[in-house]
C-alpha cells in the first residue's frame, strides 16, 4: 500500500501546493494518516486531492461550493456502494422474489410494464 508524504504528495500532482493541501486539511476534505513516521497520505488521498485540484483549477470552485461539491461526491459514493451491496443480495434471492421486487421498484418509479 502506497503511503506518501506531504512533500511527496506536493510533487505527484500538478496543480498542489502546501498551502493548498493545508486548506483542503483544514476544511477537513483530505485527512491524513498518523504513522511513527508522521502525517502521510493514501492513494485514495491522492485521487481526492487531484479532484480536489481540478475542480478547484477547471471549474472555479472554492470555499463552499468545493465542500458542497465533495459532500455531494461522497454521498453518491456511499449510495453506490448501499446499492451495490443490495444488488449483490437480491442476486442470491429466487427468481420469483427478484421479479416481484423489480415489478415493485417499476411501480414505485412510475415505469409500469
Amino acid at each position: 500500500m502506497t503511503r506518501y508524504t506531504a512533500d511527496e504528495l506536493i510533487a505527484a500532482i500538478e496543480d498542489l501546493t502546501a498551502p493548498r493541501l493545508a486548506h483542503y486539511i483544514e476544511l477537513r476534505m483530505i485527512q491524513p494518516v498518523l504513522s511513527d513516521g508522521g502525517e502521510r497520505y493514501r492513494e485514495v488521498d491522492r485521487a481526492r486531492v487531484q479532484l480536489l485540484c481540478n475542480l478547484t483549477e477547471d471549474y472555479g470552485l472554492e470555499g463552499e461550493a468545493l465542500s458542497l461539491m465533495m459532500s455531494v461526491l461522497d454521498e453518491m459514493h456511499g449510495l453506490r456502494g448501499e446499492m451495490q451491496a443490495l444488488m449483490a443480495a437480491l442476486a442470491e434471492e429466487p427468481d420469483e422474489t427478484r421479479q416481484r421486487i423489480t415489478l415493485h421498484v417499476r411501480r414505485v418509479r412510475g415505469r409500469d410494464q
